[in-house]
Protein backbone atom coordinates (compact mmCIF):
# COMPACT_ATOMS: atom_id res chain seq x y z
CA UNK A 1 0.00 0.00 0.00
CA UNK A 2 1.43 3.33 -1.25
CA UNK A 3 -0.33 6.60 0.65
CA UNK A 4 -0.57 9.48 -1.72
CA UNK A 5 -0.83 13.02 -0.01
CA UNK A 6 -1.33 15.65 -2.46
CA UNK A 7 -2.84 18.01 -0.04
CA UNK A 8 -0.24 18.76 1.86
CA UNK A 9 1.86 20.79 -1.24
CA UNK A 10 -1.40 21.86 -2.53
CA UNK A 11 -2.14 23.46 0.96
CA UNK A 12 1.79 24.77 1.37
CA UNK A 13 1.80 26.70 -1.28
CA UNK A 14 -1.78 27.63 -1.49
CA UNK A 15 -2.75 30.14 -3.81
CA UNK A 16 -7.13 31.22 -3.87
CA UNK A 17 -6.88 31.56 -7.86
CA UNK A 18 -8.62 29.54 -10.26
CA UNK A 19 -5.43 29.18 -11.91
CA UNK A 20 -3.39 27.53 -9.35
CA UNK A 21 -6.50 24.72 -8.99
CA UNK A 22 -6.24 23.64 -12.31
CA UNK A 23 -2.33 23.83 -12.26
CA UNK A 24 -2.30 21.34 -9.20
CA UNK A 25 -5.34 19.21 -10.96
CA UNK A 26 -3.06 18.86 -14.36
CA UNK A 27 -0.58 17.51 -12.09
CA UNK A 28 -2.21 14.76 -10.74
CA UNK A 29 -4.61 14.48 -13.94
CA UNK A 30 -5.80 11.20 -13.42
CA UNK A 31 -7.25 11.15 -9.91
CA UNK A 32 -8.94 14.21 -10.41
CA UNK A 33 -10.32 13.16 -13.71
CA UNK A 34 -11.83 10.58 -11.88
CA UNK A 35 -13.02 12.63 -8.62
CA UNK A 36 -14.84 15.21 -11.24
CA UNK A 37 -16.49 12.49 -13.54
CA UNK A 38 -17.81 10.85 -10.69
CA UNK A 39 -17.65 12.24 -7.27
CA UNK A 40 -18.23 15.93 -7.89
CA UNK A 41 -20.06 17.45 -10.74
CA UNK A 42 -20.62 21.26 -11.11
CA UNK A 43 -16.65 21.69 -11.08
CA UNK A 44 -16.93 25.36 -12.53
CA UNK A 45 -19.52 26.29 -10.11
CA UNK A 46 -17.95 24.54 -6.69
CA UNK A 47 -14.83 25.79 -7.63
CA UNK A 48 -16.11 29.50 -7.04
CA UNK A 49 -17.67 28.56 -3.69
CA UNK A 50 -14.09 26.63 -2.55
CA UNK A 51 -12.51 30.25 -3.27
CA UNK A 52 -13.94 31.59 -0.88
CA UNK A 53 -14.16 28.81 1.88
CA UNK A 54 -10.86 27.01 1.62
CA UNK A 55 -8.65 30.19 2.53
CA UNK A 56 -10.65 29.79 5.95
CA UNK A 57 -9.57 26.29 6.11
CA UNK A 58 -6.45 25.64 5.30
CA UNK A 59 -5.13 24.84 9.39
CA UNK A 60 -7.97 21.87 9.30
CA UNK A 61 -7.06 20.46 6.00
CA UNK A 62 -3.72 20.22 6.72
CA UNK A 63 -4.55 18.51 10.26
CA UNK A 64 -6.76 16.05 8.43
CA UNK A 65 -4.00 14.99 5.92
CA UNK A 66 -1.39 14.86 8.21
CA UNK A 67 -3.77 12.57 10.61
CA UNK A 68 -5.18 10.08 7.42
CA UNK A 69 -2.12 7.96 6.93
CA UNK A 70 -1.49 6.34 10.76
CA UNK A 71 -4.93 6.30 10.99
CA UNK A 72 -5.36 4.13 8.01
CA UNK A 73 -2.11 1.77 9.11
CA UNK A 74 -3.92 1.43 12.63
CA UNK A 75 -7.26 0.70 10.57
CA UNK A 76 -5.99 -1.60 7.98
CA UNK A 77 -4.35 -3.75 10.84
CA UNK A 78 -7.07 -4.13 12.93
CA UNK A 79 -9.23 -5.61 10.08
CA UNK A 80 -6.51 -7.88 9.09
CA UNK A 81 -5.68 -9.44 12.45
CA UNK A 82 -9.83 -10.53 12.16
CA UNK A 83 -10.22 -11.09 8.26
CA UNK A 84 -8.25 -12.97 5.80
CA UNK A 85 -7.51 -10.17 3.82
CA UNK A 86 -4.52 -8.01 3.15
CA UNK A 87 -4.39 -4.27 2.17
CA UNK A 88 -2.11 -3.54 -0.42
CA UNK A 89 -3.96 -1.00 -2.56
CA UNK A 90 -3.28 2.88 -3.07
CA UNK A 91 -4.69 5.67 -0.98
CA UNK A 92 -5.29 9.39 -2.68
CA UNK A 93 -5.70 12.03 -0.22
CA UNK A 94 -6.42 15.31 -2.07
CA UNK A 95 -8.24 18.65 -1.95
CA UNK A 96 -12.01 18.27 -3.72
CA UNK A 97 -14.19 20.96 -4.03
CA UNK A 98 -16.97 19.83 -1.79
CA UNK A 99 -18.21 16.70 -3.78
CA UNK A 100 -17.93 13.21 -1.89
CA UNK A 101 -16.12 13.28 1.50
CA UNK A 102 -14.21 9.57 0.48
CA UNK A 103 -14.55 6.46 -1.87
CA UNK A 104 -13.25 3.33 -3.23
CA UNK A 105 -12.43 3.48 -6.48
CA UNK A 106 -14.97 0.44 -8.49
CA UNK A 107 -12.85 -2.26 -7.78
CA UNK A 108 -13.31 -5.77 -6.00
CA UNK A 109 -9.22 -4.76 -4.57
CA UNK A 110 -9.91 -1.08 -4.67
CA UNK A 111 -7.89 1.92 -4.07
CA UNK A 112 -9.43 4.64 -1.63
CA UNK A 113 -9.85 8.58 -2.09
CA UNK A 114 -10.21 11.52 1.12
CA UNK A 115 -11.14 14.55 0.12
CA UNK A 116 -9.58 16.65 3.17
CA UNK A 117 -11.88 19.51 2.57
CA UNK A 118 -15.02 17.61 3.45
CA UNK A 119 -13.74 15.99 6.75
CA UNK A 120 -13.63 17.20 10.05
CA UNK A 121 -10.23 17.69 12.18
CA UNK A 122 -11.86 15.63 14.76
CA UNK A 123 -9.97 12.17 15.62
CA UNK A 124 -12.89 9.51 16.45
CA UNK A 125 -15.04 11.27 12.65
CA UNK A 126 -11.76 10.61 10.64
CA UNK A 127 -11.35 7.38 12.22
CA UNK A 128 -14.74 6.21 10.88
CA UNK A 129 -14.68 7.56 7.62
CA UNK A 130 -11.69 5.20 7.15
CA UNK A 131 -13.15 2.72 8.58
CA UNK A 132 -15.85 2.80 6.73
CA UNK A 133 -14.39 2.93 3.04
CA UNK A 134 -11.92 0.42 4.42
CA UNK A 135 -15.21 -1.75 5.19
CA UNK A 136 -16.27 -1.32 1.71
CA UNK A 137 -12.81 -2.68 0.81
CA UNK A 138 -13.05 -5.48 2.83
CA UNK A 139 -16.28 -6.36 2.03
CA UNK A 140 -15.32 -6.70 -1.53
CA UNK A 141 -12.19 -8.74 -0.82
CA UNK A 142 -14.09 -11.45 1.62
CA UNK A 143 -16.59 -11.60 -1.69
CA UNK A 144 -13.70 -12.42 -3.90
CA UNK A 145 -11.70 -14.71 -1.06
CA UNK A 146 -15.22 -16.70 -0.68
CA UNK A 147 -15.21 -18.01 -4.08
CA UNK A 148 -17.99 -14.87 -5.28
CA UNK A 149 -17.38 -13.59 -9.04
CA UNK A 150 -18.18 -10.01 -9.54
CA UNK A 151 -20.32 -10.55 -12.31
CA UNK A 152 -22.75 -12.20 -10.38
CA UNK A 153 -23.68 -9.21 -8.17
CA UNK A 154 -25.95 -6.78 -9.21
CA UNK A 155 -24.39 -3.69 -8.63
CA UNK A 156 -26.95 -1.32 -9.49
CA UNK A 157 -29.46 -2.81 -6.95
CA UNK A 158 -30.96 -0.57 -4.53
CA UNK A 159 -30.78 -3.89 -2.34
CA UNK A 160 -26.92 -4.26 -3.07
CA UNK A 161 -26.61 -0.59 -1.94
CA UNK A 162 -28.44 -1.16 1.44
CA UNK A 163 -25.75 -4.64 1.74
CA UNK A 164 -22.65 -2.47 0.89
CA UNK A 165 -23.84 0.67 3.31
CA UNK A 166 -25.24 -1.21 6.14
CA UNK A 167 -21.78 -3.64 6.23
CA UNK A 168 -19.46 -0.62 5.54
CA UNK A 169 -21.17 1.34 8.57
CA UNK A 170 -21.69 -2.42 10.90
CA UNK A 171 -17.59 -3.08 10.30
CA UNK A 172 -16.17 0.50 11.26
CA UNK A 173 -18.59 -0.14 14.76
CA UNK A 174 -16.08 -2.86 15.11
CA UNK A 175 -13.07 -1.22 14.85
CA UNK A 176 -13.60 2.58 15.95
CA UNK A 177 -15.37 3.53 19.12
CA UNK A 178 -17.49 6.55 18.51
CA UNK A 179 -20.88 7.38 19.91
CA UNK A 180 -23.04 5.36 17.50
CA UNK A 181 -24.54 8.77 15.82
CA UNK A 182 -21.04 9.49 14.39
CA UNK A 183 -20.90 6.06 12.67
CA UNK A 184 -23.86 7.58 9.94
CA UNK A 185 -22.79 10.95 10.38
CA UNK A 186 -19.24 10.95 10.55
CA UNK A 187 -19.89 13.66 13.12
CA UNK A 188 -22.16 14.06 15.86
CA UNK A 189 -25.67 14.31 14.83
CA UNK A 190 -28.03 12.84 17.64
CA UNK A 191 -30.98 14.40 15.95
CA UNK A 192 -30.52 12.26 12.69
CA UNK A 193 -30.02 9.28 14.56
CA UNK A 194 -33.24 9.68 17.07
CA UNK A 195 -35.19 10.45 14.08
CA UNK A 196 -34.57 6.90 12.73
CA UNK A 197 -34.62 5.00 15.82
CA UNK A 198 -38.14 6.72 16.58
CA UNK A 199 -39.42 6.00 12.82
CA UNK A 200 -37.96 2.68 11.82
CA UNK A 201 -40.89 2.05 10.79
CA UNK A 202 -42.38 4.66 8.98
CA UNK A 203 -38.58 5.09 7.41
CA UNK A 204 -38.89 1.25 6.29
CA UNK A 205 -42.33 1.60 4.70
CA UNK A 206 -42.08 4.70 2.67
CA UNK A 207 -38.29 3.25 1.77
CA UNK A 208 -40.25 -0.06 0.60
CA UNK A 209 -42.85 2.18 -1.53
CA UNK A 210 -39.79 4.10 -3.14
CA UNK A 211 -38.22 0.53 -4.22
CA UNK A 212 -41.77 -0.43 -5.87
CA UNK A 213 -42.16 3.06 -7.58
CA UNK A 214 -39.16 4.51 -8.19
CA UNK A 215 -36.21 4.14 -11.00
CA UNK A 216 -32.78 3.13 -8.72
CA UNK A 217 -31.49 6.50 -9.89
CA UNK A 218 -34.27 7.97 -8.13
CA UNK A 219 -34.14 6.23 -5.26
CA UNK A 220 -30.38 6.66 -4.95
CA UNK A 221 -30.43 10.06 -4.41
CA UNK A 222 -33.32 10.54 -1.92
CA UNK A 223 -32.31 7.26 0.25
CA UNK A 224 -28.79 7.32 -0.40
CA UNK A 225 -27.39 10.70 -1.39
CA UNK A 226 -26.88 13.96 0.75
CA UNK A 227 -29.30 15.53 -2.18
CA UNK A 228 -32.09 13.45 -1.11
CA UNK A 229 -33.90 13.17 2.24
CA UNK A 230 -37.28 14.86 0.89
CA UNK A 231 -39.75 12.67 2.63
CA UNK A 232 -38.68 12.79 5.82
CA UNK A 233 -36.56 16.02 5.96
CA UNK A 234 -33.48 13.69 6.64
CA UNK A 235 -30.80 12.76 3.74
CA UNK A 236 -28.70 9.38 3.80
CA UNK A 237 -31.61 7.32 6.15
CA UNK A 238 -30.95 4.08 3.53
CA UNK A 239 -27.63 4.03 6.00
CA UNK A 240 -29.65 3.22 8.84
CA UNK A 241 -31.54 0.45 6.91
CA UNK A 242 -28.79 -1.06 5.50
CA UNK A 243 -27.02 -0.91 8.98
CA UNK A 244 -30.03 -2.44 10.72
CA UNK A 245 -30.74 -5.18 8.08
CA UNK A 246 -26.85 -6.16 8.92
CA UNK A 247 -27.36 -6.07 12.27
CA UNK A 248 -30.05 -8.89 12.12
CA UNK A 249 -28.13 -11.43 9.95
CA UNK A 250 -25.23 -10.95 11.97
CA UNK A 251 -27.09 -12.06 14.75
CA UNK A 252 -29.21 -14.75 13.08
CA UNK A 253 -25.67 -16.26 11.50
CA UNK A 254 -22.37 -14.04 11.77
CA UNK A 255 -20.24 -11.81 9.91
CA UNK A 256 -18.83 -13.41 7.44
CA UNK A 257 -22.13 -14.98 6.06
CA UNK A 258 -23.82 -11.99 5.85
CA UNK A 259 -20.60 -10.44 3.67
CA UNK A 260 -21.71 -13.11 1.57
CA UNK A 261 -25.47 -12.83 0.90
CA UNK A 262 -25.40 -11.05 -2.63
CA UNK A 263 -23.75 -14.02 -3.81
CA UNK A 264 -26.66 -15.96 -3.05
CA UNK A 265 -29.42 -16.41 -5.90
CA UNK A 266 -32.69 -15.59 -3.96
CA UNK A 267 -30.81 -12.20 -2.67
CA UNK A 268 -33.05 -9.67 -3.61
CA UNK A 269 -35.89 -11.51 -2.38
CA UNK A 270 -34.37 -12.38 1.09
CA UNK A 271 -33.93 -8.68 1.72
CA UNK A 272 -36.86 -7.92 0.54
CA UNK A 273 -38.52 -10.32 3.41
CA UNK A 274 -36.36 -9.44 5.89
CA UNK A 275 -37.36 -5.77 5.26
CA UNK A 276 -40.60 -6.67 5.63
CA UNK A 277 -39.61 -8.51 8.99
CA UNK A 278 -37.91 -5.31 10.79
CA UNK A 279 -41.16 -2.95 9.41
CA UNK A 280 -42.94 -4.78 11.40
CA UNK A 281 -40.72 -5.65 14.58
Amino acid sequence: MTIYDYATPFLEKYEPTESYYEKCYNQNKEVYDYYFAGHCRDKELKLKKALAEHPNKLEEMQWVATNIPPLVKEITSKYEQVFPVKFTQDVYIFVGLGGSNAYTYRSMDPQIAFCVERLDADEGALEVIIAHEYGHALHHKFTTYSGIEASAIDWYSPYTWLLQEGMATFLSMQVVDVPRDVYFAYTRDVEWLTFCEENQSQIISAFLHDLAESSPTELFKEWFSINGGTTFGYTRLAYYIGTALVESFVEEFGIEQTMTLWGRQDFKKYIQQRLEVLLNS
